[in-house]
């Protein structure tokens, strides 16, 4: 809470009235709906102007208790809202000449603080009717045009002279210890240039999530740089809203399972505009709610090409002897071709966990924001799965 000082917050009689008799930009009070709590004038026991003056003058006091119990008002409630720490700020310098004191909320805050373990951060000493305001007696200055090297000008002027008395020379005999260092910065560049242009052979861990297969698919360029130099997946509050949507749908059938971080879904981006309760309301109109699983939150393990993959299918379904597998998916906006390999590693796991074929395995998105369920045709079978690997 900054500027607590008089006449600034509270603001009192020195900011603008509220009064409606002064300002026009106030309607009478008794128009007003809050009309019984405001302050009151009736002119009908007036009988000369001397009178008249003296009531006016009582509801223009009125009107400015009126509006520091307002803003003291506000102030309780700014003070109220803070969840951890209260900062509040004064100075006993303005605009104008003379000292300006704490305000009575500062004071009354300050109070209370220091006996809640508060901390007076600073306690300067009160200004007297002496003192002169520094930034009227030192004002800053500056200059304009505002020079965009600032400090700096004075060394890049010295060097851009330096540059101006060299000659022609051999890079090999430079005479300045200061330019030699930049020619030696300037091999180090062009050697990290010339490094970059290097194609290095980037291999395949043994072990992914389906997740990575599926990045794989999409942009291997990308996912290749990602195991080079791989960098902590960022968890958003959109993020763990989404996967605290999937151990609800758990909980929702009575199961219980831990997540690790190598099975949470990173296609899975859940949206700012979907709110957990919106999407549990979406999710409990559908089919899917309705309808009992199979198995819900299934971890797998499979052996790919010689590479261990990993997963969680989110719930199975069967009918019949079809099984169905569904992923959840809290964003409404659907996932491109190269997601489909997600749907094809389910669908694959759950048909050797089962010792089906896959062809008796259906697979599914949800969107649940839309309620929309999406089953890609042709999805890889294990060969095409094997293929995808080798290929790389």
């Amino acid at each position: 809470m900054p500027g607590m000082a008089v006449g600034t917050f509270p603001g009192g009689s020195n900011n603008e009235k509220d009064n409606w008799l002064t300002n026009e930009k106030h309607i009478p009070f008794a128009l007003r709906g809050d009309a019984s709590e405001l302050p009151k004038i009736s002119l009908d026991q007036c009988t000369s102007n001397t009178e008249i003056k003296k009531v006016v003058d009582q509801f223009s006091d009125e009107c400015d208790d009126q509006k520091l119990i307002e803003e003291i008002r506000l102030g309780y409630v700014a003070v109220t809202r803070a969840r951890t720490h209260l900062l509040c700020t004064t100075s006993y310098w303005r605009d104008g000449s003379k000292p300006v004191q704490p305000s009575v909320l500062y004071d009354h805050v300050a109070r209370v603080a220091l006996t809640q373990g508060g901390t007076l951060l600073s306690d300067f000493k009160v200004a007297d009717g002496e003192a002169k305001n520094p930034r009227l007696e030192s004002p800053l200055t500056g200059v304009w045009p505002r020079d965009p090297l600032g400090d700096r000008r004075e060394a890049f002027d010295a060097n851009i002279e330096t540059i101006r008395q060299s000659f022609a020379h051999s890079l090999g005999e430079v005479p300045e210890p200061e330019i030699a260092s930049w020619v030696r910065d300037a091999h180090a560049l062009i050697a990290e240039l010339a490094d970059k242009k290097v194609r290095a052979d980037v291999f395949l861990p043994p072990r992914l999530s389906v997740s990575t297969l599926v990045a794989l698919r999409e942009n291997p360029q990308e996912l290749a740089l990602a195991i080079r130099r791989p960098m902590p997946r960022l968890q958003d509050e959109y993020s763990r809203r989404g996967t605290v949507f999937h151990l609800w749908v758990e909980k929702y059938f009575g199961q219980a399972t831990l997540f690790d971080d190598d099975d949470l879904d990173s296609l899975d981006q859940l949206e700012p505009d979907q709110t957990l309760e919106n999407l549990k309301g979406k999710w409990l109109s559908s089919s899917w709610a309705t309808r009992q699983p199979f198995a819900v939150e299934v971890p797998f393990e499979t052996v790919i090409a010689g590479v261990l993959v990993r997963g969680r299918i989110d719930a199975v379904y069967k009918d019949g002897e079809i099984f169905e597998v569904v992923d959840w998916k809290t964003g409404s906006k659907k996932l491109g071709e190269s997601s489909a390999i997600q749907l094809a590693l389910y669908r694959l796991a759950w048909a050797k966990l089962q010792g089906v074929g896959v062809n008796s395995v259906k697979a599914a998105f949800h969107y649940v924001p839309t309620g929309i369920t999406d089953s890609p045709a042709d999805l890889l079978d294990e060969s095409g799965l094997i293929a995808l690997l080798e290929k790389y």
